[in-house]
């Protein structure tokens, strides 16, 4: 009887061709990953949960020509934060001098990030100070003020690695270094566009980015220069030192509806008049005291 060869060789050759995929598959230089994030786990129903809709503002404050309705999201130290259940920050200072100006008095409302421009359209709010980057477009029903700070994007790291990273960013394309960044902000993008061959982890706050960079689980935590520098100073005993060169160029501005030019008019003289009698910097300067 005639032994059949061709079964045992076709396993063979099939365990070689898994072998030489493992082996040979190209090594990939951009690992893109998401830590500290709850894990998703699959409804056990069949159909979609529904979806709680987040309120737009949190009280609501009907418009009120003596009242200035700030909305504000309190997750952006040292632009706007809550601390003592009291209203902090540069732009809470700085709301509190517009109502002084314009004489009306401020209501702070909290708004749902996410949400914060539907706010605003949905007369919700009146203006969001927040410490957005102004980005500008004709067509658009919102418009900004004039910029009252620049900023940009700016590398924290630990002290003595400072000499590593300080001869520029794209020096460290192709190096392997893990870079930390918040989803979706200046820093990711830049990094995803225009930086090649790192690794970069994904935090929820700055908190969890800064405490990753102690830990020696990032190299390097990629965010905007006024939070870094104000963490940099409240935190001198920390070991962690900013670079001190803008990776990219951004302006601070107010955001309200375009429809609402009076207030856009008082909230851009104002800006003038402040950085003109030296009131805005020495603002600036209580809150980001490095900048």
């Amino acid at each position: 009887m005639k032994r059949n060869y061709f079964h045992p060789l076709l396993s063979l050759f099939f365990v070689l061709f898994l072998a030489c995929l493992n082996g040979c598959a190209p090594e990939i230089s951009d690992q893109m990953e998401t830590i500290d994030t709850a894990p998703q786990y699959p409804s056990p129903q069949t159909d979609s949960p529904e979806v709680k809709q987040l309120p737009l503002a949190d009280p609501e404050i009907a418009a009120d020509s003596k009242v200035l309705r700030v909305g504000i999201f309190l997750n952006a130290p040292p632009f706007i934060f809550e601390k003592d259940f009291k209203i902090m920050g540069l732009e809470a200072d700085l709301a509190n001098q517009l109502g002084v100006y314009t004489n009306k008095s401020v209501q702070f409302v909290k708004v749902p990030e996410p949400l914060a421009t539907e706010a605003l359209l949905k007369n919700h709010v009146d203006i969001l100070m927040t410490g957005r980057k102004i980005i500008r477009n004709s067509s658009s029903p919102v418009t900004f003020s004039e910029p009252y700070l620049r900023s940009g994007q700016i590398l924290l790291v630990r002290t003595h690695e400072v000499p590593l990273f300080s001869s520029g960013i794209y020096n460290l394309e192709n190096t392997g270094y893990t870079f930390g960044v918040l989803p979706n902000s200046a820093g990711d993008q830049f990094l995803t566009k225009n930086i090649h061959g790192i690794r970069i982890l994904r935090f929820k706050s700055v908190s969890g980015a800064i405490k990753a960079l102690n830990s020696k689980k990032i190299d390097i935590f990629l965010h905007d220069a006024p939070t870094i520098f104000s963490y940099a100073f409240a935190n001198k005993t920390a070991n962690l030192t900013p670079i001190l060169s803008l990776l990219t160029e951004e302006y601070i501005g107010w955001e309200m509806r375009r429809d609402d030019e009076e207030l856009r008019q008082q909230a851009n003289t104002f800006i003038r008049q402040r950085k003109a009698d030296g009131l805005l910097q020495k603002t600036i300067k209580q809150w980001i005291p490095n900048l």
